[in-house]
């Protein structure tokens, strides 16, 4: 059962409504997520493009930008090394289209999750060379390349590093010694002597940042710009970085652009996903367009993404597109396969009772799968979760962490068994020879300082809002916080001693609960719905005379009309 909370954080609600002209509860609910000062409150609600930071604020970036505008110049070819996933596809993507737009000579070379791993290596480098590529230039990776670029800079290469991974480092007494990568240029806003404001930004923001000193220092014009903060805002989304700060321009910036978008290939997946372009949202990015690029540098290779993207061919674009899609829906049967493996073994296997870091090795797993499953066990047991498969040579892995547990500091203190690692506080990768796997698990959890209190799936309401101030006003007013997502959730509402009735059962799989709400005074019923198990669901309900819920509030659209309506996202009867 879920802990239930209600947020507690304070301010002077009246002032803030006053001085932005809303009600004091929306103030309350903005102050809950941690939006303070005048400053910071504008730009939440009103905030554009133009406010978003200034990308000279990065450290090295005027270096880079004046590197790519040098080799465009001269004719100097760049070698874009990105990655495999949502990120480094939209990244390299906007990097190739910025200098191509530029009249650079550029190619990308997207690495091969099994055949090559994350990153950059050596054998990327011997190809630059090969290709006569004067320059390398990395996107969502790099940060941990130190050898491989210190290998480049041997063979007379010029390199530049924009990622936005955490700088790796070793523990030297308690004294944190971070190893920066001997790059030309390093850019990326994690570094401890960088000023950029916000650093948590993906690597197709960075990319982006880039591209706009690099389009300043060339004298270009900025029309091509907006394309690529949508594919920046895109990667936000897909890369799960919360909506904060400027990241919520950009997202909420990607959601308007998508609707009227030129690119082909993006367009012709909206298309063959079945997606009401008008209505799309961060959840479409997220958990439908995203997972289609993600799919194939997992199971095939991302360069197919890539290229869809760069279509200029609609009957090219679509025929990838489809064949994005398809891959898609094999990976998440492989996933559900796989997930209920790990779950049958975390529950039948006494070793992992008292562990509050899960390690599980999968060794028949598609390594691409990993950090998709270690992501469905963190939501199941709310415990970092660490996924390994055997590969060829070696146990790879990805692991998905919690709020309070810094995976990739914690990890940092297992270096020593690790051949590669790397990534940030939420999410890691990471490889190891397989007879370290359960000495990896020992010294996890040796480790480990989580409490009860800091694993405990809660469930926080922003507001205990009576159904009387549910209101078609207020549901109006709730939508000036979106876009939702990480970091920015749904306002989310608490009450109880409710009465339900008429509750009924809908939808092909019978999914869908829909019922009226009412106070114990009875004077005001509200519509409300809730998804799930349908016949389970109103079971439970009608052996209740009162409950009390965590819901959501909403506006129903129906034959034309619109009207308030509760979701419910749990529920508990008298007894709980």
């Amino acid at each position: 059962m879920k802990k239930w909370m209600v947020a507690a954080k304070k301010a002077d609600f009246d002032a803030i409504a006053g001085k932005f002209n809303i009600s004091p509860m929306l103030a309350r609910i903005i102050r809950n997520r941690d939006v303070i000062g005048d400053e910071a409150i504008g730009m939440y609600l009103n905030g554009t493009v133009k406010d978003m930071h200034d990308p000279h604020l990065l450290k090295d970036i005027d270096r880079a930008a004046g590197i790519i505008c040098a080799a465009v110049k001269s004719g100097t070819k760049i070698f874009v090394i990105g990655d495999y996933d949502i990120d480094g596809v939209c990244s390299s993507y906007i990097l190739l289209k910025g200098i191509k737009g530029i009249g650079g000579d550029v190619t990308v070379r997207l690495p091969d999750r099994v055949a090559d791993g994350y990153g950059m290596n050596a054998g990327m480098v011997d190809e630059a060379i090969d290709q006569g590529a004067g320059i390398i230039l990395t996107c969502d990776n790099g940060i941990a390349a130190y050898d491989e670029i210190k290998y480049a800079k041997d063979n007379g290469l010029t390199v530049i590093v924009t990622d936005h991974h955490e700088v790796p480092f070793e523990d030297d007494k308690g004294e944190k010694r971070f190893k920066v990568p001997p790059a030309d240029a390093v850019v990326d806003p994690k570094q401890e002597d960088c000023l950029y404001p916000f650093s948590e930004i993906c690597g197709g923001m960075v990319a982006y940042k880039l591209m706009q000193c690099v389009f300043e220092l060339a004298g270009k014009g900025s029309e091509m710009l907006d394309e690529l903060l949508m594919f920046a805002g895109f990667a936000t989304v897909g890369d799960v970085m919360e909506l904060k700060d400027e990241n919520r321009i950009a997202v909420k910036f990607t959601i308007d652009k998508l609707k009227t978008t030129d690119n082909i290939g993006m367009n012709c997946l909206i298309d063959v996903t079945g997606i009401d372009r008008m209505r799309i949202s961060p959840y479409h990015i997220g958990f439908i367009l995203g997972p289609c690029i993600n799919a194939t540098g997992r199971l095939d290779s991302a360069t197919r993404a890539l290229d869809m993207l760069m279509a200029s061919s609609h009957e090219e674009a679509l025929k990838t597109a489809e064949e994005l899609k398809s891959l898609n829906d094999s990976r998440k049967e492989m996933t559900d396969k796989f997930r209920d493996k790990a779950i049958e073994m975390i529950d039948s296997d006494e070793s992992y009772r008292d562990n509050r870091v899960l390690v599980v090795f999968l060794p028949d797993c598609h390594e691409s799968l990993a950090g998709i499953i270690a992501g469905r066990i963190r939501e199941k047991y709310c415990k970092p979760s660490i996924v390994l498969t055997r590969s060829e040579d070696c146990v790879k892995g990805s692991g998905r962490s919690i709020d309070a547990y810094d995976m990739h500091e914690e990890l940092t203190k297992c270096n020593d068994l690790f051949i590669k690692f790397g990534g940030h506080k939420m999410a890691a990768g990471l490889s190891l020879d397989e007879e370290n796997v359960d000495e990896l698990r020992r010294r996890l959890n040796e480790n480990c300082k989580l409490t009860d209190e800091e694993m405990a799936d809660k469930l926080t309401a922003d507001i205990a809002l009576p159904l009387e101030y549910a209101t078609m006003d207020l549901a109006k007013e709730i939508e000036l916080l979106e876009p939702y997502g990480v970091g920015n959730p749904k306002p989310l509402f608490a009450i109880k001693d409710i009465k339900v009735s008429d509750i009924k059962v809908f939808g092909k799989n019978r999914n869908v609960v829909k019922m009226k709400l009412s106070p114990s005074s009875g004077r005001v019923r509200a519509d409300a719905v809730m998804f799930g198990d349908g016949d389970e669901i109103a079971d439970g309900l009608k052996a209740q005379d009162t409950i009390s819920v965590m819901y959501e509030l909403g506006i129903n659209e129906y034959n034309g009309s619109r009207s308030a309506q509760l979701t419910i996202r749990d529920w508990r009867g008298n007894g709980a």
